[in-house]
């Protein structure tokens, strides 16, 4: 049984062994090695006589790059460690693209040659052109763009409309129905202030809204904005709510017991709601 497992152990080490002895032998004997254009190439242990060795610095377009990755002294001689690329094919002296590190002359170095081979067809220096294919109708990125766009225009249409409905009817945040009176409509706002729940912005919002309702409704239109506070301030039904207001909001610790709410309220209890809306 022992034997028949050293068998295939056996058998099995001489099959890996068959690839890296064909491999080896696609390297001609009177080539240091072959390389592919364009596919970096390593070669180890190469003794080369004299001082030490360095790659050529690179000029213009050079056909092969060469880089010496490594040196070790051996004897009179060194050990190298070579990389190089082929951009072109042909064959090529290795000793072409090394210089003395010590700036003697390398001329006893002999022929090291490299062969470099293509892929292409003779005479043919680049890949064949890819052939133009056809993108599919549904789904590519031209739909995917119109979509989008849709998508943002019927966004920015609700916000710019939305924007405007919301302003309109930010006289009555609580919906109060259309046959309610403005004295209805009023009422809530009036009584947060009464509660003093109320801030400056809303007493300052609710004065600009019967500013307006009442600069119209008394036709005061052509007047100047402080002439025109100043009239609607002395009038009978629009003086006391705007009196009002002014207190709340200048002298907000003002006492909030001692206002009739009825009482502020009772020049609206005629006026329809809309009537306040139109003028907004």
């Amino acid at each position: 049984m022992i034997s028949t497992l050293l068998t295939r152990i056996v058998l099995m080490v001489f099959l890996l062994l068959i690839p890296v002895q064909e491999k080896a032998a696609d390297t001609p004997k009177d080539f240091l090695a072959t390389a592919t254009v364009g596919v970096p190439v390593t070669v180890s242990d190469v003794i080369l006589p004299g001082s030490e060795l360095v790659a050529k610095p690179i000029e213009n377009d050079p056909p092969m790059i060469v880089q010496v990755l490594d040196s070790i002294q051996h004897g009179d001689s060194f050990r190298y460690q070579f990389r190089f690329s082929g951009l072109e094919p042909g064959t090529y002296d290795l000793g072409d693209w090394l210089i003395r590190k010590d700036g003697t002359k390398t001329g006893e170095l002999g022929s090291v040659p490299i062969e470099i081979h293509s892929l292409l067809p003779p005479e043919q220096v680049t890949p064949h052109s890819l052939s133009q294919g056809q993108v599919p109708r549904f789904g590519g990125y031209k739909i995917l763009m119109i979509l989008g766009a849709t998508i943002w225009g019927i966004v920015m249409l609700m916000l710019l409309f939305g924007g405007k409905r919301k302003k309109a009817n930010a006289i009555d945040d609580s919906a109060a129905p259309k046959d309610a009176s403005l004295a209805d409509l009023l009422k809530d706002r009036i009584q947060l202030a009464l509660n003093d729940d109320a801030e400056t912005h809303h007493y300052a919002e609710l004065e600009r809204m019967l500013f307006s309702f009442w600069r119209k409704k008394l036709g005061y239109d052509s007047l100047p904005p402080e002439k025109a506070m100043s009239k609607i301030k002395s009038n009978d039904d629009a003086g006391p709510l705007m009196i009002q207001l002014e207190q709340w909001i200048h002298r907000p610790d003002s006492s909030r017991v001692e206002v009739d709410l009825a009482e502020l309220l009772e020049p609206y209890r005629d006026l329809h709601v809309d009537s306040l809306e139109s003028t907004s």
